[in-house]
């Protein structure tokens, strides 16, 4: 699995330099956006195929286990589409951090997170369940794997059984 991190979110992460993407199967591709509300600080990791997301409020020491922190963004997301996380991260491989995937992936993530209201944002709450129900399951968007309009954890439902059926015939 690869997840590429904007410049926002490698310097707060104190990453190194990173190399370009490079994973060919999208829905295993995510990217990482920082999002400020003042002093609240929040995390969006988004699909590259699917826009399927995951919202998460930063502390100061959370950016020092960005690794941690994306895999477990990941493993909500997938869940908030009622999918198997387990079978889902076993599938995907190792995490590795990379930069982003392209403009269009960017432009999504960049969308997702013009549509959050700071009013609805719990800061008492690490994980913005609402937000993501609400983006993942009600929202109609475009994305970067799909031609045309659909519902972010509908299409990323729809692509892992796609891969795993490919999977099946190849074994």
């Amino acid at each position: 699995m690869e997840i590429g991190l904007t410049e926002a979110v490698r310097k707060m992460a104190s990453a190194g330099a990173l190399p370009p993407a490079q994973e060919g199967e999208l829905l295993f591709c995510w990217d990482l956006s920082r999002i400020d509300f003042g002093q609240r600080k929040l995390l969006v990791a988004s699909n590259a195929a699917t826009r399927l997301c995951a919202i998460t409020r930063m502390a100061a020491a959370d950016w020092r286990h960005i690794d941690e922190v994306a895999l477990r963004l990941v493993e909500d997301a997938v869940g908030c589409a009622g999918l198997d996380a387990g079978c889902y991260l076993e599938l995907a491989g190792e995490v590795r951090f990379s930069k982003t995937h392209g403009r269009r992936a960017l432009g999504c993530v960049s969308d997702l997170s013009r549509l959050l209201d700071p009013a609805r944002i719990d800061m008492g709450e690490k994980l913005q369940w609402r937000e993501m129900e609400l983006l993942n399951c009600r929202f109609i968007s475009k994305c970067a794997g799909h031609e045309g309009y659909g519902v972010p954890a509908e299409r990323f439902a729809e692509d892992l059984r796609a891969l795993i059926g490919r999977l099946d015939e190849l074994s």
